[in-house]
Formats: structure tokens, C-alpha cells, sequence
């Protein structure tokens, strides 16, 4: 802030996850001050960083920070520095380690492969928009790789993923998370700016990093509900409040409440290995398997630490980490927004972030929502 100037205005953000803490930044940019709103004792939600015997490791599963937004990028890169990590990831298929997204070279190395070259052939040809209108997560997956492939690489691991059929699920995220590599390529994307935090701290260092102003308030371990954010505001002296937490959970579920899919994350030091798998995240789609993937941060991070540490993710736990998108829990999270802008005042109020917009969104799209939601709250 400018010497002998004082804040505009007030604002109340409920969530210190990335999208909160970002959207305080940004404020703090346009000298507007902020509080943080953060029920657990640390900001940062699910992208912060931990070590266990000394090895940095994510307790909530991998993020890799990729994007072509160059202004997130310059943002996330202005507060840490990130290295050039490129993320690769295999599956156990037929007890072999092959890629994820799914490459043509794999295809000789298991049983079937020309039946399925038939298959991807027959499908190489489909309209885009056509399989896009697909009714279904299963309808998409089938239009595109054909049923062999579909019932190896996808639907167990989906049918675990989520605790429900395939034939269940939208197909909304089905192009961000379902591909054939025709040209080989291994890599699971393919934006110009990928990587990961290069400091000793990891997701921790961008997290605290953004927090780093005097306009920013964090008050950990503060519980918000609708009954008391009004009161909350006026405490604050806060103009407007900024909402990324789940909004079935602040209203105490009185539209009923949203289908979620938690997820648990339970890791082991492996002492005297530098590596113990050949990439950061190797998926288990068979149902014989109780986790469906298993992650290991030191081939992102780069440390230089005694042993590894293995984080395997176990799914169908309680919690509220991934929104179960559908027509009907689409409209009820739209009734939450619309019940909080008649009790708090449709000016007053905004949302941001998978949790609060109920969208299954990557860390960029978290940073673009909240650098836009400030400026708009300034404007």
C-alpha cells in the first residue's frame, strides 16, 4: 500500500484455499484489505504441502500447476518460483506399467491390440461436437476408444473414482481427463506453461507467499455459517463477502445438501529410495486394488532428501473435495447462490472456486476466478 493511504473498503473471504488466498491478493493490489475466513489451523486447503521424515510430499494428492493463461502464470511465478516439471503419469494395465493418456506404441504391449486399433480406428473419424452431446461420462469414453479400452483403462477406475456407474456421471470434464495420444506424446498436458513450486516448501511457499501484505487478516480456525455471516461482516467492517467454501455446508444443508466424493490420502516414508515408482502418480483402475492411484512428489519437486515418500489414495471418504456435476446439482448449488444473495444482498456477495461455484476446475481456472472476482468487486 502507498504510503499515507488507507484501505477502500473492507472485504470478508470464507475459505483460505488457493482461490481465497488469491482473491486477497488481488484485493491487496488494489489496496483494498481483506479477512480470511479459514476453519482449519493453516491456510491453503488441499494444494498446501507437508514433509514426513523430512520429504516434501502433497497429503491431498499431486497438483501440477499448468496453464495458458500468462497472467496466472506470471502471478504464481511472482510469488515462487516454479521449476520446468512436465507431468507423466502410468497405469497398471494387465500387470504392466503403461501411460496415461493412453498411447498407440502401448497397444502392442497388451492382449487384443489389433482388435482394439480396430476399434480406435472406427472411432478416429467421429465429430467432436457429436461425442461433446454425448448423454453420459460412458457414452463419451465409448465414442471415443471403443469398448476394450473403456473397460480396462476407464470404467473401473471412474466406477472407484466416484462410487457410482460411469453411465451415471456427466460428460461435461470427460475432454480434460480422457485422451488418445495419436502422436505418441506422453505427457498428460499440453499447455505452454507447466510446473511446480521450485522453494523448500512447495504449494506451501505460493500459498503463504499470497498471503504476504498487511492488508491480508488470516483468522484461522473460524467456523462461518449463513445465520452468522451478516454479523460476521459487520464485525469486519467488510463492504462485500467473498465465498469459495461449499455453500450446502455454510447454509447448514436447508436446500438439502450436494453429492460430494471425498477422498483419503494415507503415506509412507520409504527410507534408502530415491524414487520408488517411475512417475509422480501411477493409477490402479482394477477393482482388486482398494486405492486408485498412488503419488510421489519427489519426481516433481526435485528434493534432495534421504528415502521417498508414496501417498496412496484411497477413495470414498467423507468429505467435500470433488463436486459430483450433474443437471440437479447444478441447479441446487445455482438455489444456495440465490438464497445468499437475498439474505446477505445480491451486491454484497460473490463466488469463487470449485467449491462455491461447484465446478471441477484445475488450479489455474481457481486463480483466473479469483483475480476476476476481485477486480469485479473493485470495480
Amino acid at each position: 500500500m502507498s504510503p499515507g493511504k488507507t484501505p477502500s473498503m473492507t472485504v470478508l473471504i470464507v475459505g483460505a484455499g488457493l482461490t481465497g488466498c488469491t482473491v486477497a491478493h488481488r484485493l491487496a493490489s488494489h489496496e483494498v484489505r481483506s479477512v480470511l475466513y479459514e476453519r482449519a489451523p493453516k491456510p491453503g486447503g488441499l494444494v498446501r504441502s507437508d514433509r514426513l521424515h523430512g520429504v516434501l510430499y502433497e497429503p491431498h494428492g499431486s497438483h501440477v500447476f499448468h496453464t495458458s493463461d500468462d497472467e496466472v502464470w506470471g502471478l504464481a511465478n511472482a510469488v515462487t518460483p516454479f521449476n520446468d516439471y512436465r507431468h507423466r503419469v502410468s497405469i497398471v494395465i494387465e500387470g504392466r506399467l503403461l501411460n496415461w493418456p493412453i498411447l498407440l506404441s502401448d497397444l502392442d504391449r497388451q492382449s487384443r491390440g489389433q482388435e482394439i486399433r480396430e476399434q480406435l480406428e472406427a472411432r478416429r473419424h467421429v465429430d467432436p461436437a457429436a461425442r461433446a452431446a454425448a448423454a453420459s461420462f460412458e457414452d463419451w469414453c465409448l465414442e471415443l476408444m471403443g469398448p476394450i479400452l473403456y473397460e480396462r483403462y476407464v470404467k473401473p477406475y471412474t466406477t472407484k473414482q466416484w462410487g457410482r456407474p460411469p453411465s451415471a456421471l456427466s460428460a461435461i470434464w470427460a475432454p480434460r481427463r480422457v485422451a488418445i495420444r495419436w502422436d505418441d506424446d506422453p505427457y498428460l498436458f499440453g499447455d505452454p506453461h507447466q510446473g511446480w513450486p521450485a522453494g523448500t516448501g512447495g504449494y506451501t511457499d505460493l500459498v503463504e507467499g499470497l498471503l504476504d501484505d498487511p492488508l491480508i487478516t488470516l483468522r484461522p480456525r473460524a467456523r462461518v455459517s449463513l445465520r452468522s455471516l451478516s454479523a460476521d461482516m459487520a464485525r469486519e467492517e467488510a463492504a462485500a463477502a467473498v465465498l469459495t467454501c461449499p455453500l450446502d455446508e455454510l447454509c447448514e444443508a436447508e436446500l438439502g445438501g450436494l453429492p460430494w466424493r471425498g477422498i483419503a490420502v494415507r503415506a509412507v516414508h520409504v527410507p534408502h529410495v530415491e524414487q520408488a515408482q517411475p512417475s509422480m502418480v501411477v493409477n490402479y483402475p482394477g477393482l482388486e486394488y482398494p486405492f486408485i492411484r498412488i503419488h510421489e512428489t519427489k519426481h516433481a519437486s526435485r528434493q534432495r532428501a534421504a528415502g521417498t515418500v508414496l501417498a496412496f489414495e484411497f477413495p470414498g471418504a467423507p468429505g467435500r473435495h470433488y463436486p459430483v456435476e450433474s443437471p440437479d446439482s447444478r441447479r441446487l448449488n445455482e438455489a444456495y447462490m440465490a438464497l445468499l444473495r437475498e439474505r446477505v444482498g445480491s451486491r454484497r456477495v460473490r463466488f469463487a472456486g470449485r467449491l462455491a461455484t461447484y465446478r471441477y476446475l484445475d488450479m489455474d481456472q481457481c486463480m483466473r476466478q479469483a483475480i476476476d472476482c476481485a477486480d469485479d468487486l473493485v470495480r
